[in-house]
């Protein structure tokens, strides 16, 4: 079967003031064109459908809307809660949605695990995949608070109930895989940040606990993981196989320049990943990624005003279309006129100007102080930091790979210090 995996919709978001409806309309759109042509039998969106914890009525219209496309093209939907969502909003049409064939996990269930193990069936009704189907995981959901604990002892006793957490309703999936006449993947699910992954500005910190960050030794061995929260597409696993779907739309200024996706993993190709007997046998990868076409169009412009208004004569517009435009303005001297006279350049254009910075002196100034503090001054994660940053030889790729592993060095060596302790 196949499986869609998406997340970070955030239906309801007004960016800058401006309503993201009809991109989110569009997508939705896009989306339905891929289920049917892609023959798509099961869709996971990994946290934040919404924006926030009260959205706008036409945001839960187009969520309940697009359960009955589901439903209409026989297309399975499993919603796990992000940390934007409301787990009582989710309640609200939870138990109706489940007779439409969309499952929603809305919050960890301790009594309950079974609740977190999903059977996803392909068109003859037979079971084809299990989904653990695990939510924003907050601490009082999979732990009690232990009075005079340290910070050291809450973050190792969070780590350990997460991991605990998950590797029960792993074990479920598994003990069900035992009553099929053959095993079926077992797909998991998490919104959360895992080591390794680069966040950007649209993203708010997310901390489970005390935890800025887990370790991809927390999870089971999952033949998939799919995760959500971090909005730039990517994966934390050399194969591929425990990954970010990214966001499908920017959803800030910052998220420009590289496509969005998402992501559709063949069940049946994972049973195929051995060697090949054949030296022509071309065989299907389990994970494929689709670009998501830009629904707005969105610039970012950067230097000095001059710069700035010759790089707006040169944008291209779409026909039919308002480009929203971002300008940040770097001057040594204080110029009062730099909104007017970027106003007076897109006079006539279909371009709006959603946001205006400035980057002065002061800012040179304190990067300047920053690039002579001391090693004494700062952490060893700053220092690994400052020096990727200011390595132009390493892409962003090999950034993430960097830091996955310096991240698990750093693990390593923490637990070897306790031990001795």
């Amino acid at each position: 079967m196949k499986i869609l995996h998406t997340s970070d919709w955030h239906l309801g978001q007004h960016f800058m003031g401006k309503s993201r409806r009809d991109e989110h309309k569009a997508l939705i759109d896009w989306l339905l064109a891929l289920v049917d042509s892609e023959s798509i039998d099961a869709v996971i969106i990994a946290g934040d459908m919404f924006d926030t914890g009260s959205p706008p009525s036409y945001a839960r219209e187009m969520y309940h809307q697009l359960v009955l496309d589901m439903k209409a093209r026989q297309c399975q939907l499993v919603i796990v809660a992000g940390n934007h969502d409301s787990v009582s909003m989710l309640n609200e049409s939870k138990s109706l949605l489940s007779y439409l064939d969309t499952q929603v996990s809305s919050q960890a269930n301790l009594e309950d695990l079974a609740s977190h193990v999903i059977a996803l069936k392909d068109k003859s009704g037979e079971v084809a995949a299990w989904v653990c189907a695990v939510p924003y995981l907050r601490p009082k959901d999979v732990m009690k608070s232990i009075s005079g604990q340290s910070e050291q002892d809450k973050k190792l006793g969070l780590l350990q109930h997460i991991g605990v957490f998950y590797q029960q309703v792993y074990e479920l999936a598994c003990e069900n895989n035992k009553s099929l006449k053959q095993p079926v993947p077992i797909i998991g699910t998490g919104h959360l940040t895992a080591m390794g992954g680069q966040v950007s500005e649209s993203v708010r910190d997310l901390y489970v606990g005390t935890l800025e960050a887990l370790p991809t030794s927390v999870f089971p061995k999952f033949d998939y993981l799919a995760l959500g929260h971090i909005h730039r597409a990517q994966a934390i696993t050399k194969d591929g196989h425990f990954r970010y779907s990214g966001s499908p739309i920017p959803l800030s200024f910052d998220e420009l320049g590289r496509e969005k996706s998402l992501v559709v993993i063949d069940t049946e190709a994972f049973a195929e990943q051995g060697p090949a007997m054949d030296l022509f046998d071309e065989k299907q990868e389990p994970i494929q990624l689709h670009t998501i076409p830009t629904f707005q169009p969105m610039q970012s412009l950067k230097g000095n005003l001059k710069d700035v208004l010759k790089q707006i004569d040169k944008l291209a517009i779409i026909d039919g279309t308002m480009l929203w435009l971002e300008v940040t303005v770097i001057a040594d001297e204080y110029l009062s006129d730099v909104h007017k006279r970027l106003v007076e350049a897109i006079e006539g254009k279909s371009i709006e100007l959603l946001r205006v910075m400035r980057k002065s002196a002061v800012d040179t100034k304190k990067a300047a102080f920053e690039s002579r503090q001391t090693l004494s001054e700062l952490t060893v994660k700053e220092v690994f930091e400052k020096s990727l940053q200011g390595n132009a030889d390493i892409d962003e790729e090999e950034s993430v790979i960097l830091t996955n592993l310096f991240n698990h060095c750093l693990i390593e060596m923490e637990d070897s210090q306790e031990k001795q302790v």
